[in-house]
């Protein structure tokens, strides 16, 4: 006799897998309808309609890298690029092209300067650190050497 099980045995399912009192195979996963597990997706505000030409995209990057920057929040130049429908490659040439600095060193100025006027106002390097969104005031100190 060959080793080979029968077709009706490889078929059939065996006893072992349904033990349990699910009416379901193991095999068979219950998911929800897909318009269930997606987020619903707003429609844009008019706020956040892109603009079309480029240098009133630079300006509103600049706005929003100067607002996050000011708040103490991270952003990246990608987020930007996204927003305003660019390839951050593309995005980061226009705003040099734009501004004469790459988004990133804009951010940082932001940063610095806000450091600075913190600074004068009497709070402590920690407290201006955690602030600007640095973890520690060494973080701080390399960016004011820099900037």
């Amino acid at each position: 006799m060959s080793d080979a099980l029968p077709l009706t045995m490889l078929n059939a399912p065996s006893a072992a897998l349904h033990t349990s009192a699910s009416p379901m195979p193991p095999f068979a996963v219950r998911q929800a309808p897909i318009t269930q597990t997606l987020p619903r997706i707003p429609a844009p505000q008019p706020s956040q309609i892109i603009p079309k030409s480029t240098p009133e995209r630079m300006r509103v990057a600049r706005e929003r890298i100067k607002a996050a920057a000011e708040a103490g929040q991270r952003i990246r130049s990608y987020e930007v690029a996204l927003d305003l429908d660019l390839s951050e490659f593309h995005f980061a040439r226009q705003f040099r092209a734009a501004f004469g600095r790459s988004p990133h060193v804009f951010y940082d100025e932001v940063r610095a300067q806000k450091a600075r006027e913190l600074l004068t106002e009497g709070m402590s390097e920690g407290d201006v650190a955690r602030r600007i969104g640095f973890r520690r005031p060494a973080e701080l100190r390399a960016l004011l050497s820099k900037r």
